[in-house]
């Protein structure tokens, strides 16, 4: 039976992937639209070419030949080559990025590696899953810079942190009901074992972030 994670740095790892995994659905619509135009432009290009070289040849028998009498054919099947845009080009380095992470963790080399980087979320060591948590932040934060989406989450309202006592919250539901987080400000630090936050494991400097059975997250379920 598996231990029932509840370090912060675990949370905080979980929540970065499904935020990630939000954000690249939205790149990789994104890049599809990308890619239709890029089809159509270079489409348009090699037929107005092809058009060219199937110009009408001017003669004195005034019988309009042409040039290139297979060329309206040609016009018909285009299929260009198309070249990767600027959107593909950034969610091809951000999956590199997510298979050079899940290669260095040893995990399975097959098929999209984020799932696999959430997966093994429990079974790291806190230290690891907090260097995790800032590669899998900038990954989310370069995707929604790019495409100007709000940041993952939900304002709670009217619900005060049990640390700062200020009304910020933030609900993290995206992903499965087990990987459920709230956290408050980043400059909302746990202090340590005498922290008043009530995360079942407290540790100095550490973002707040409550995970799935904490009364705070749980309470979404009653409440929705």
């Amino acid at each position: 039976m598996r231990t029932q994670v509840t370090h912060p740095h675990h949370h905080h790892a979980t929540r970065a992937a499904q935020a990630l995994t939000t954000a690249r659905r939205h790149l990789d619509a994104a890049v599809a639209r990308e890619t239709d135009d890029r089809r159509d432009e270079a489409r348009f290009v090699a037929a107005a070419s092809s058009l060219q070289a199937w110009r009408p040849i001017p003669g004195p028998t005034g019988k309009g030949g042409h040039g290139d009498p297979s060329g309206r054919t040609v016009v018909d099947f285009l299929e260009p080559e198309i070249r990767e845009g600027q959107l593909g080009r950034l969610a091809g380095r951000i999956t590199a990025t997510l298979a050079w992470l899940a290669g260095a963790l040893v995990l399975p080399a097959d098929g999209d590696p984020l799932p696999a980087l959430a997966a093994a979320v429990p079974t790291l060591r806190p230290s690891t899953a907090r260097e995790l948590t800032l590669w899998l932040d900038e990954a989310d934060a370069r995707i929604r810079d790019r495409l100007t989406l709000d940041d993952d989450g939900t304002p709670i309202p009217g619900i005060r942190c049990p640390r700062c006592a200020r009304r910020q919250l933030t609900a993290h539901t995206t992903g499965p009901r087990p990987t459920w987080t709230i956290t408050c400000t980043p400059t909302c630090l746990c202090i340590g074992p005498g922290c008043p936050c009530t995360m079942p494991t407290r540790a100095v400097d550490v973002p707040h972030i409550w995970g799935p059975n904490h009364p705070l997250t749980t309470g979404l379920t009653a409440a929705a």
